[in-house]
């Protein structure tokens, strides 16, 4: 008898996902989420073009946040830097979102002082070389 209950029940929660299920929402979520993961590979990629190509710098962060993603079961953070450029050019802001492994969180805080690649053509291209450590 119990699965009889059981039936009638899956039967309604059935019923009321057919009301409530929109395809075209669920394709325009997924569209949208598809949109930020390319967009992350891509910078990705242009960071490991600079890590290989890029020229050292300094850079000390001003802000760090969360943005709730996760890649490979990393946190994805967005650090708002000042970059300082070996080459004795001035510094300058700039903002990057990347994944950082939990090991290297308490590097990413306020103030602290992060070893960076900087693209010589794109400026606020930057990959911070997490290996080296803290200043």
């Amino acid at each position: 008898m119990g699965v009889f209950w059981s039936m009638r029940d899956l039967q309604k929660v059935t019923k009321e996902m057919d009301r409530t299920w929109d395809p075209a929402a669920q394709r325009k979520a997924s569209m949208t989420r598809m949109a930020g993961i390319a967009d992350m590979m891509a910078q990705a990629t242009n960071a490991a073009n600079t890590a290989a190509t890029g020229v050292d710098a300094t850079a000390t962060v001003a802000a760090a946040a969360q943005t709730g993603a996760m890649v490979n079961m990393e946190p994805v953070v967005e650090l708002a830097l000042t970059v300082i450029p070996a080459s004795g050019r001035p510094p300058y802001p700039a903002t990057i979102r990347q994944p950082v492994g939990q090991l290297h969180l308490p590097q990413g805080q306020v103030g602290s002082t992060l070893h960076v690649k900087v693209d010589t053509g794109d400026p606020q291209s930057i990959w911070i070389n997490f290996a080296v450590g803290r200043s």
